[in-house]
């Protein structure tokens, strides 16, 4: 896929900002991405970046061989992945 212009521009000015319950199942719609964050079951949680235009997932915790255990690793997982993607400097 392509990257669009916009995309990486609105992500070098703005960061994601999450909504939802933080601590169980959240989202952000950041620089044309979806990313979200949910609790599973126990201490597990996943995460995801969607490109929403096309609905294909960019990157997820299912690809990797290693248990995610907070919202706040999630969500961070899951802005890096967006930032690796989009080109932009990972904070």
């Amino acid at each position: 896929m392509k990257i669009a212009y916009w995309q990486r521009i609105a992500a070098e000015n703005n960061g994601p900002e999450w909504h939802g319950d933080l601590d169980d199942d959240c989202s952000a719609d950041w620089a044309g991405l979806l990313l979200r964050a949910e609790w599973m079951e126990d201490d597990y949680w996943w995460w995801a970046v969607t490109d929403k235009e096309s609905g294909v997932e960019i990157a997820s915790s299912n690809r990797f061989p290693v248990a995610f255990t907070s919202g706040e690793q999630s969500r961070r997982e899951a802005e890096n992945a967006a930032r690796l993607y989009l080109n932009v400097p990972i904070r």
